[in-house]
């Protein structure tokens, strides 16, 4: 498999999340991608356009920086059943955390699993993508 070139993209992508959020006293979310507790995250894929059965990097920043990611999944509800692959994270600093090894092997919507913790308490974030 041909290796791509992700950063540019994303760290151009991030970089334009960041400035949103330091202009702000808060760092409010859209709706699409919020959370109605303390932590919220907002992200970017590598290739931009996610394709059923292909693997795809999750570029993510959480709000506010000072939360851990401690475990990413995703499942689909409507089928009962999850990912085939167990992906793995690191942090990047400032909030910034980089997702490999996401790959999306069926059309329909699919639940992100964000697990979280933030001054000692867990919170999972579980935004709904369509795959189409």
């Amino acid at each position: 498999m041909k290796a791509r070139c992700w950063l540019p993209r994303c760290a151009v992508a991030l970089t334009l999340l960041s400035a949103a959020w330091a202009a702000q006293a808060e760092c409010p979310i859209p709706d699409s991608l919020s959370s109605a507790g303390p932590v919220q995250a907002r992200w970017v894929t590598d290739p931009a356009a996610v394709q059923v059965g292909e693997p795809f990097v999750l570029m993510l920043e959480l709000c506010p920086a000072a939360a851990q990611l401690e475990g990413v999944d995703a499942s689909m509800p409507d089928h009962r059943h999850g990912m085939n692959y167990k992906p793995s994270f690191k942090p990047l600093g400032e909030g910034l955390w980089r997702v490999d090894g996401m790959l999306w092997h069926m059309a329909g919507r699919w639940e992100l699993k964000l697990d979280t913790r933030l001054d000692g308490a867990a919170h999972r974030l579980t935004p709904s993508v369509i795959l189409k």
